[in-house]
């Protein structure tokens, strides 16, 4: 009887634990900067990405840059476009779109350039 009290109650302390670090916890985000992105869509022009990595871009909302994330649903869109075969498809190989698909996200990277160059420097004191 005792060691089902001591286990009890070592149970209820961990739980308990647990509760209060997801209660207080503050919730993963995915971050990415504007370079890093850019990048990512470079390397999978050159067919140099690996597939997680492209999906996990594609797949999680920017929320803490608005114009990035407007630029992350329009690479979304070209991948949904490849699922359903409308005008893209992919490609076997290194590259993960054909013709159509790089030249589109050709032009999503350069909108992304210009946001970048567009961006004024700024620091944090």
């Amino acid at each position: 009887m005792i060691e089902f009290v001591v286990v009890f109650i070592v149970t209820a302390i961990v739980l308990c634990g647990l509760a209060v670090a997801l209660y207080f916890g503050r919730p993963p985000i995915y971050q990415i900067s504007r370079e890093d992105a850019l990048s990512l869509m470079k390397d999978l022009v050159k067919g140099q990405l690996t597939e997680i990595k492209w999906l996990v871009y594609i797949g999680h909302a920017i929320t803490m840059d608005p114009e990035l994330n407007e630029i992350r649903l329009l690479c979304n869109e070209i991948e949904l476009a490849a699922e359903q075969g409308k005008q893209i498809t992919f490609v076997t190989g290194p590259q993960r779109y054909d013709k159509v698909g790089i030249e589109q996200l050709e032009i999503v990277i350069t909108r992304l350039e210009k946001l970048i160059t567009d961006t004024p420097i700024s620091k944090e004191f």
